[in-house]
């Protein structure tokens, strides 16, 4: 009944064979030679196999027998195949040529290189080398009798050994992009696995952490399932699939050493691989644990040449700069973002800031810094960008230099430099809380003046009126000047007192504006009105200081603040808190996005605490 059904199984295949289209979508056409074993004993049989694939199969001729050197041929005439076989809807076809071959002597024998025609194209394969050893050194093979009868006896129960394969059917190499590199320049590594056809892995993993002493490393993307592809090795043929891909930049000269990628994995060898079919419904296979191993690989970094720029920080690769602003025109106190973006090829996520020559009257804030790697190419790429916020205090026009980024390319082995336009600040307006002078025209004030007189009318005669010392209105307007003029200079009077106590009139008004402020500043903690928030709590501790020392707060500028702390008997360390906290309000106004609810309510504490230390500080 077993009988029965294999050969109805056999005839099912072979059918569906026979019904395959003949022709395949246009391939590349690539002819390879492979052996079953590089190493064999004098009494051993060696397999040599030609394989052409991408043909459809009208212009394949059965090649000439090979050339040997130390091997002799037991038939000149090859066993063809024909393999079909359907991969994600394409249909694709090999074609095989087998020779059986035997070694003459010990020692090293050879298979020179054949010439195939395929479709009017010759094609050369590879040559390969043979290791004939004695039959003692050989594992012991157990003779095969083939019993007519096998097919009807029951399976043999007992244990059969789990094959292990060996170091030549399955390993890892590594594929360093170059043994030589300067130092901080990309070096790209591969680790791929080779195994041999019908090898089955799974539950593979790393056995310890791969590290790289002396290299900053970035992972790159593999592929999740990849699928094998076949390649011959030594004359043998293999599945190959990428386990790791990593870009290192060695961080210092000299010979650098990176640890081997180990893992761990299980493989299966499947039993009978002489007999297709068994090897094909028999389920007879077992699972080994194997340990694998990359070779160690050495890498010699080269120092960077001399005559690097002055701005030049160690970058190394390929890059291109790009600068702007988000506007060039500002009100006095408001801020403006310079935006830098670098680009390109190398180690962005070390790259710092570049340079940059700034007016000492615009107050700065930053950089601050983000990093966009690609990792899904052959080469780490990406982009960086530095953002500066610039504050003018003044109004004016500022001019920002240049922004300049130099780096070495390893390609050509020379320093570049890049840099941008030059930028023009226009602040306009004055700060929150001054007076603009008035426009003037001639040293006078417009409309103070009045016009000249150009005519002057009818003239009335007046000498038959009453004199002016008889009428009431005479002694009216004598009097009435004299009491305003008395007013006035008791109101002077007053007004200069006020004057000279102004500072103490300040510093009364100090707490209660502050703790407006600071009221409102309360209100706005559950808001969204962050930069709102932040302007509360700056106009509440500068207000108060100003009105402290009697001085304008408005306008000053962060190092002029400071100083004015530092002649009035704040400590550095008391001055630092305080620059420090409106440094944090200013980021506040200007950039609100990433400020929490808890960084919100600490600046509200830290204000109210600095407001008392420098009541403290003054009353005493």
């Amino acid at each position: 009944m077993r009988v029965g059904t294999f050969y109805s199984i056999f005839a099912v295949l072979s059918t569906f064979l026979l019904l395959l289209p003949q022709t395949s979508a246009a391939q590349e056409v690539s002819v390879e030679a492979s052996v079953n074993a590089t190493e064999i004993g004098d009494q051993e049989t060696l397999t040599l196999t030609v394989t052409i694939n991408g043909s459809d199969g009208s212009g394949v001729f059965t090649p000439d027998p090979p050339e040997t050197e130390g091997l002799a041929l037991t038939q000149r005439t090859p066993g063809t195949r024909r393999n079909v076989s359907i991969v994600n809807g394409r249909v694709t076809q090999s074609f095989g040529f087998t020779w059986m071959l035997r070694p003459v002597a010990e020692g090293r024998a050879r298979i020179l290189p054949m010439e195939v025609v395929v479709a009017g194209e010759t094609y050369r394969t590879e040559p390969i080398d043979i290791n004939v050893v004695p039959q003692s050194q050989r594992p012991a093979q157990q003779p095969r009798v083939r019993d007519p009868f096998s097919a009807f006896q029951p399976p043999n129960p007992g244990p059969e050994p789990t094959p292990t394969p060996s170091e030549r059917d399955i390993y890892i190499q590594v594929v360093p992009a170059s043994a030589s590199v300067w130092q901080h320049e990309q070096l790209v590594l591969e680790y791929r696995l080779f195994f041999r056809e019908g090898i089955q892995l799974r539950q593979s993993r790393l056995t310890d952490s791969w590290d790289a002493n002396g290299f900053w490393r970035e992972e790159m993307e593999v592929d999740t399932r990849p699928v094998p592809r076949t390649v011959v090795r030594n004359g043998l043929r293999y599945n190959v699939i990428t386990l790791k891909r990593a870009a290192v930049f060695p961080t210092r000269s000299g010979s650098l050493t990176i640890d081997p990628l180990r893992i761990e994995s299980e493989a299966m060898l499947p039993f009978g691989r002489r007999d297709p079919f068994q090897s094909l419904f028999s389920m007879r296979s077992r699972f080994a644990p194997i340990e694998l191993a990359s070779p160690e690989v050495s890498i010699t970094a080269r120092p960077l040449p001399d005559g690097a720029p002055n701005d030049f920080s160690g970058a190394v690769g390929s890059y291109r700069l790009e600068a702007g602003l988000n506007r060039t025109r500002v009100a006095t106190g408001d801020g403006i973002t310079l935006r830098v973006s670098i680009r390109g090829e190398g180690n962005l996520a070390t790259l710092g800031a570049p340079a940059v020559d700034l007016p000492a009257s615009l107050e700065v804030l930053g950089p601050t810094s983000s990093v966009e790697l690609d990792r899904s190419g052959n080469r780490v790429s990406g982009t960086k960008v530095f953002e500066w916020v610039l504050i003018p205090r003044a109004r004016g026009s500022y001019t920002i230099p240049p922004v300049t980024f130099s780096w070495f390319n390893p390609e050509t082995a020379q320093y570049r430099t890049d840099s941008s336009d030059a930028f023009t600040i226009t602040a306009e307006g004055s700060p929150a809380g001054t007076t603009s002078p008035r426009t003037v025209q001639n040293g006078l004030p417009v409309g103070d003046v009045a016009p000249p007189l150009l005519h002057t009318g009818r003239w009335r005669d007046v000498r038959a009126r009453r004199p002016l010392h008889e009428r009431p209105l005479t002694w009216i307007l004598l009097v009435v000047p004299l009491l305003l003029w008395g007013g006035t200079w008791i109101t002077e009077e007053q007004r200069k007192r006020f004057a000279i106590d102004e500072a103490r009139t300040r510093q009364r008004l100090a707490h209660p504006v502050s703790r407006k402020h600071l009221a409102r500043a309360s209100e706005l903690l559950d808001s969204d009105e962050v930069a709102s928030f932040y302007e509360e709590l700056d106009r509440a501790l500068t207000g108060f200081i100003g009105n402290q020392l009697n001085v304008s707060e408005t306008g000053l500028t962060r190092k002029q603040l400071a100083d004015l702390l530092l002649d009035h008997g704040v400590s550095g360390t008391e001055t630092d808190r305080i620059i420090s906290f409106l440094e944090v309000c200013d980021r506040g106004r200007f950039a609100p996005a990433g400020h929490t609810d808890a960084d919100r309510k600490e600046a509200l504490s830290d204000a109210s605490t600095l407001i008392v230390m420098l009541n403290g500080r003054w009353s005493s």
